[in-house]
């Protein structure tokens, strides 16, 4: 897969201490079609080969064709790349996700081209996602998504 390019992302990922105070700046900011809705989740992840149990708000909204994703982390038992990013006393963009049906592939030239691994996955019903350790390199994750 040489001179692999993106054509495009799916998804952006926001971290916020907030939601309900960042929900309303964002429905004044952008013209979403619908009214934005808090949803709780929880997940399972591996992070950097350990097991991560965490709780979270979050909002998905289709938004400019992409999918507009926002989280507030409730309650965490063990690290992860959301704890992480708040431990570091950051808010804001997280990651950019990317719909593939060849994760792997991806996964590969990141890894034989860049030196960059997978930092975290996980599974969320018929979804699979991995994170690729493009933080330094990017200033943001890069998430494939697969289904």
């Amino acid at each position: 897969m040489k001179n692999l390019k993106l054509d495009k992302f799916d998804q952006i990922g926001i971290i916020v201490k907030d939601i309900e105070r960042s929900s309303q700046y964002f429905g004044n900011l952008f013209d979403f079609k619908d009214k934005l809705k808090l949803v709780g989740q929880t997940n399972t992840v591996l992070y950097k080969g350990k097991e991560a149990t965490f709780k979270m708000k979050k909002i998905m909204q289709n938004f400019g064709g992409k999918q507009f994703e926002v989280i507030e982390l409730i309650e965490s038992n063990g690290d992860h790349l959301y704890s992480e990013f708040l431990k570091e006393g950051k808010e804001g963009i997280h990651h950019l996700g990317i719909y593939t049906k060849n994760a792997d592939a991806f996964i590969e030239y990141f890894k034989s081209e860049y030196d960059i691994d997978v930092i975290q996955t996980g599974k969320y019903g018929k979804v699979k996602f991995d994170y690729l350790d493009t933080k330094e390199t990017l200033g943001f994750y890069l998430e494939l998504i697969s289904f």
